[in-house]
């Protein structure tokens, strides 16, 4: 079934670790990402700075979808 997670980061640095963070941890339950997209923005804060945002909607394969198949080697 595809699921997605969505991050959301004050730094592009921040939003790299969190993903590939959660890229291993699907990495290590067999399971895919199926797709990465990455947005940017920003905003005045009520101090009228300039407050950015990244963010990155992650969807991935919940099912295990990596098969491993052993091979007999055959002489002949």
């Amino acid at each position: 079934m595809l699921k997605i997670k969505v991050f959301d980061c004050e730094h592009e640095r921040g939003l790299e670790d969190e993903i590939n963070l959660f890229i291993e941890e699907i990495s290590k339950q067999d399971k895919e990402i199926v797709d990465i997209k990455y947005s940017t923005s920003h905003f005045p804060d009520e101090n009228q700075e300039r407050v950015y945002s990244f963010s990155a909607l992650v969807m991935y394969d919940d099912k295990i979808t990596k098969k491993y198949e052993t091979v007999e080697k055959v002489d002949g």
